[in-house]
C-alpha cells in the first residue's frame, strides 16, 4: 500500500512551480499518521544535500495539508531508463547515479536516519545533468502504530519482513545493492559490480558492507579494476601483435623450427705425414683405394616431433620463470591505484621487458621467433589472469 499520494507538480501562492506531496487518503484522518506526515516535513526541512529532494515545508490549501518540495525538471529512475531522450543507460551515467545516490544515503546515515524505501520510483533523475534527487523517506512512518507502510519486496532487506525487526543502515545497503543491480542491467554488469551487489544484498546483514562509505569505496575500486583489466587486455593484445610482427621481421635461424642437437662436425681424415727419413726412400708402396675405408662418423637419429614438443615445454618453463616477476609487478594494488596513464606506461615498459626475454630465449634455444612469439603470448595471458585473480582475492579479504 502507498505511504502517501504520488508526488505531483503544482504551484505555490506566487505561481512558482513546486512538487506537492499529499497524505494518503485512506489514512489522512488517523492521528498517528498525521504526526508521521508532519514529522517527514520537519526532518526534510533540516536536510542540506544536493542529492536529496529539498523540502520547503508543510503547507495547506483548500484540498488538504501537503508537503511542498523544491521543483526540479526530473523523472523517476524507472522511467528515466526507458526515456530515449535522456539516454542514461551507459556505464558512465550508472557510475554517476550510484555515487550520488550513495552520497545521499551516507548523509542520511550521518544524521541517524535510515531511508528504508530506496527504490527506482523514489530516485529522481534530472533531465539536464542526470543528477540524483532521492525522495520519499519511510523512516517516520515505520514507527507508527498501527503501521501504515508495506515494504516493496524486491528492494527491501529480508530482515524487515520479520516480526519485531529493527531497521538499521544495513537495510539501506541491501536496497542500494538491488538498485545497483537494476541500474546496471541497462548498461553493463561487470564481474566487479556483480561482486559488490552480492555482498551488499547478502541475506545476513552482518555479512553486508559495514557502511555505505565502505560499499562506495569497494564500488569505485571495482570499477577501476574492471577498467584497468580492460586497458591491460588492450595493451596485452597490442604487445602480442607487436611481438608477432617483430617475429615475422626476424630471419629464421634455420629451415627447421628449432635445433636441439648440433650436428657432429665432420672429421678430417688426413694421411699420416712421413718422416724426413722415410720421405727419402726411392720407393713407395702403392695403396689401393679400395682398401681405404672411411672412419666411422658419429650420427644420431631422433624424432623431430618429440624434440619440438620438448623444446616448447622447456621454452615455456624458462619464459614463465623469468616473466612471472615482470607480470606480477604490473598488476599490484599500488599499480591499480596509480592512475590510468601511469598504469599504461608501466604496462608498456613491462611488455618491452617480456619482448626482450622472448628474443633472448629464442636465440638461446635456436628456435623460430614466430613460434616463440606464440608461446610467450600464451604464457603472458596465463600470468595476467593469475595476477588479476590474486588482486580480487586481496580485495575480498579487505
Amino acid at each position: 500500500m502507498k505511504m502517501t499520494e504520488p508526488i505531483i507538480i503544482g504551484t505555490n501562492k506566487e505561481g512558482k512551480k513546486i512538487f506537492i506531496k499529499r497524505p494518503c487518503k485512506e489514512f489522512a484522518a488517523i492521528d498517528s499518521y498525521q504526526k508521521a506526515f508532519a514529522a517527514e516535513a520537519r526532518q526534510g526541512k533540516e536536510w542540506a544535500h544536493p542529492n536529496l529532494l529539498q523540502y520547503i515545508g508543510l503547507e495547506k490549501d483548500e484540498q488538504s495539508t501537503f508537503i511542498a518540495l523544491e521543483y526540479i525538471y526530473s523523472v523517476p529512475l524507472n522511467r528515466a531508463l526507458l526515456d530515449a531522450l535522456l539516454c542514461i543507460n551507459t556505464p558512465k551515467d550508472s557510475k554517476q547515479i550510484m555515487n550520488q545516490l550513495m552520497d545521499a544515503v551516507t548523509y542520511l546515515h550521518s544524521r541517524n536516519i535510515c531511508h528504508l524505501d530506496i527504490r527506482p520510483e523514489n530516485i529522481f533523475i534530472t533531465r539536464s545533468a542526470h543528477d540524483v534527487r532521492l525522495a520519499n523517506p519511510a523512516n517516520t512512518y515505520i514507527a507508527c502504530t498501527p503501521s501504515f507502510f508495506i515494504y516493496k519486496e524486491r528492494y527491501t532487506a529480508p530482515e524487515l519482513f520479520k516480526e519485531n525487526s529493527i531497521p538499521s543502515p544495513a537495510c539501506d545497503i541491501y536496497s542500494l545493492g538491488k538498485v545497483m543491480e537494476y541500474l546496471y542491467c541497462y548498461s553493463y554488469l561487470s564481474v566487479g559490480i556483480r561482486r559488490i551487489i552480492r555482498k551488499a544484498t547478502h541475506p545476513n546483514p552482518a555479512k553486508r558492507y559495514a557502511s555505505v562509505e565502505a560499499m562506495q569505496k569497494a564500488f569505485n575500486r571495482a570499477r577501476y579494476i574492471d577498467g584497468c583489466v580492460t586497458v591491460a587486455k588492450g595493451v596485452a593484445a597490442i604487445a602480442i601483435l607487436a611481438l608477432f610482427y617483430i617475429g615475422l621481421q626476424d630471419e629464421p635461424v634455420s629451415t627447421e623450427t628449432m635445433q636441439f642437437v648440433e650436428e657432429t662436425e665432420e672429421r678430417s681424415h688426413k694421411e699420416p705425414e712421413l718422416s724426413s727419413t722415410e720421405a727419402d726412400f726411392s720407393y713407395s708402396l702403392p695403396v689401393s683405394s679400395d682398401i681405404r675405408r672411411p672412419h666411422p662418423t658419429d650420427t644420431l637419429n631422433f624424432d623431430a616431433d618429440e624434440h619440438r614438443r620438448l623444446a616448447e615445454q622447456i621454452f615455456r618453463k624458462e619464459f614463465r620463470k623469468r616473466a612471472e616477476k615482470v607480470v606480477t609487478a604490473m598488476y599490484t594494488p599500488q599499480m591499480m591505484n596509480a592512475g590510468e596513464s601511469t598504469f599504461h606506461q608501466q604496462s608498456m615498459d613491462g611488455f618491452s621487458q617480456l619482448d626482450k626475454i622472448q628474443k633472448e630465449l629464442a636465440e638461446q634455444f635456436n628456435m623460430d621467433p614466430i613460434l616463440t612469439t606464440r608461446l610467450s603470448s600464451e604464457v603472458i595471458s596465463e600470468l595476467t589472469t593469475e595476477s588479476m585473480k590474486k588482486l580480487k582475492q586481496t580485495e575480498d579479504e579487505d
